[in-house]
């Protein structure tokens, strides 16, 4: 059949000059490409893709139908399982109710009638085997796959329902599960299942591209060999021709379409050389433009070379300003290094000096209020000199926090560290508050395990942050109240010393605040309290000088809880150390 509608002088290429046409070797026009081996034939290659699809969506849907067997063949064994330990249960009850172990022993060997199952007993609520029946695992082929998609061995047991007047399970039945021997009819099932998924396929694969060799590929041949059988010197000949029956196809159009090449091509011709025109005076045009775009862009270099300068001179003019800065940095952080150093020095220099006298004041006013040297005649000499015995002991005490303050600022606070048991430290620190806590009507809780570790710490420094803890709890909280102090170690390993109360409490902002030396809250409640603000803020220091962290949280009107945490390096286990609780 001839597809097209050209006429044999429509179809004729124009005139080649003589010169070309000398120089043009003559062609083979009949290629034997068409005659090469069968894997080189498009319907092999179609058919070896084919394959190998249909071999991998065999193999991908057998699998998911394997796979949903299994699971539904799984859920129906274990409600199988579940039925078969229902009904055994209710024997194995009353055995163990009567603690009968010929009737448990029934009760195993009836389990032992399915092979699947490889250990049957029944225990009773101390753990003690009533009755035992066991089974050697049988050999099989398909026990890998056992073990490697689901355990080998599964234990399967339920509680037995207790006597009526105890709700405790008089005991258990208890089966091991051979899963390869439970298992081993799906295993041929799908054994079954994959090998039909890969064959059926495949078949279908091999008659489905047979047809397709002789619908597609021959004609495919035969279009090849017309295209090969072209004449350029017989224009007339230039037809390409397919069977009647491939006429409407996809065939019949390459054909048609082959026809129709020809005649384009010489009009591709011309307007080829048109466009090769109007391309050369488009490149004489952009080498104009481009000419003219090189002249602007070394203009805009030269400007852009002088602005950089510009930037440059800048650069070095801030960089001097920076340096400037930076000195008078320097020597204002020098300064202000050297008052911090001075002013850490007069007050350590005024806290020794101050408690001398101090100390001399303690003990002369403790003579005269005890009388020891005679009984004072006016009364209010005695109560003169409590109250300088008293205001003795506070001024002390503020003066002993700076002094430790400044240490610590200076850098020259040295821990005297021993291994230390809290809960003598904490009996210690409690009987120095005794008076207060009982003037105020406080119940003062305590919680320290037994096991508590001990701590390797400094003991006089513990016992001051502890006093501290209790006093601030102590302090702010109203009469008849509470206050609990705990330790533990916690989860992460660390020492946990907890003291909490149910006094007055403090705003959320104005926790950072009571946390610097000094720091109050000024309000009704701590204006009529005594105190300087140094407690917390020495406690802190001292808590980070033995490796720790401190940690307040409160709620204004519910109470205040401060935490002091050691790290881990500091427990020491019962019995490893000298125990220190100076």
């Amino acid at each position: 059949m001839v597809l097209g509608n050209r006429s044999p002088e429509q179809s004729k290429p124009a005139e080649m000059p003589e010169s070309s046409a000398s120089v043009v070797a003559p062609v083979d026009m009949h290629p034997t490409f068409y005659k090469a081996g069968l894997h080189k034939r498009l319907s092999f290659k179609l058919a070896r893709t084919g394959v190998i699809i249909a071999f991998i969506l065999g193999v991908g849907l057998s699998s998911a139908q394997v796979y949903h067997d299994f699971s539904n063949q799984l859920v129906e064994f274990e409600a199988e399982i579940e039925r078969i330990l229902k009904v055994s249960a209710t024997t194995a009850e009353r055995s163990v109710h009567l603690l009968d172990e010929e009737l448990a022993d029934e009760v195993v060997q009836g389990l032992m009638e399915y092979e699947f199952i490889i250990n049957a007993q029944v225990d009773d609520d101390s753990s003690m085997i009533l009755a035992q029946e066991v089974q050697s695992q049988r050999e099989s082929s398909t026990r890998w796959i056992s073990r490697s998609i689901m355990e080998d061995i599964r234990e399967f047991s339920v509680l037995l329902r207790p006597y009526e007047t105890s709700d405790q399970s008089p005991g258990k039945l208890t089966v091991d599960i051979d899963m390869d021997t439970a298992f081993a009819g799906f295993y041929k099932r799908s054994t079954f299942l994959v090998a039909a998924g890969i064959i059926l396929p495949l078949i279908l694969v091999i008659l489905y591209f047979a047809v397709f060799y002789i619908l597609l590929t021959q004609p495919l041949t035969r279009l090849a060999d017309s295209f090969s059988r072209i004449d350029p010197d017989n224009p007339e000949r230039l037809r390409l021709k397919v069977d009647p029956v491939h006429a409407e196809d996809e065939l019949g159009m390459l054909a048609k379409a082959g026809n129709e090449f020809m005649e384009i091509t010489e009009h591709h011709f011309r307007q080829r050389e048109r466009a090769e025109q109007k391309l050369k005076e488009a490149r004489d045009e952009l080498e104009r433009r481009v000419e003219a775009r090189t002249k602007e862009l070394r203009r805009e270099i030269a400007e852009r070379r002088s602005a950089e300068l510009a930037l440059q001179e800048l650069n070095t003019s801030l960089e001097q300003k920076v340096d400037a800065r930076t000195r008078d940095l320097n020597r204002a952080k020098e300064t202000a290094e050297f008052a911090s150093r001075s002013k850490s020095q007069f007050l350590a220099n005024m806290s020794h000096e101050l408690r001398t006298p101090l100390n001399a004041i303690i003990g002369f006013s403790l003579v005269m209020k005890d009388e020891m040297m005679g009984a004072l005649e006016n009364r209010k000499y005695r109560e003169y000199a409590g109250d300088i015995h008293e205001s003795s002991n506070h001024l002390l005490t503020v003066i002993s926090d700076i002094l430790d303050i400044s240490k610590i600022e200076a850098g020259e606070l040295n821990l005297d560290e021993s291994v230390i048991s809290l809960p003598k430290v904490v009996e210690a620190c409690r009987l120095l508050l005794t008076d207060s806590i009982r003037q105020k009507n406080l119940r003062l809780l305590v919680d320290i395990p037994d096991d508590l570790p001990r701590l390797r710490a400094d003991t006089t420094r513990i016992k001051q942050i502890i006093i501290n803890f209790l006093s601030n709890a102590t302090k702010f909280t109203s009469a008849n109240g509470t206050v609990w102090l705990d330790c533990e170690k916690d989860s992460e390993g660390m020492f946990v010393l907890r003291v909490r109360d149910s006094g007055i409490g403090i705003a959320q902002e104005d926790i950072a605040k009571v946390l610097e030396p000094f720091g109050q809250v000024d309000d009704i409640m701590t204006r009529t309290h005594e105190g300087t603000g140094l407690g917390l803020s020495l406690c802190n220091s001292l808590i980070e000088q033995h490796g720790g962290k401190m940690t307040l949280e409160s709620t204004p009107g519910v109470g205040t809880t401060v935490t002091a945490y050691f790290p881990a390096w500091r427990i020491v286990d019962q019995g490893e150390a000298v125990v220190s609780t100076r």
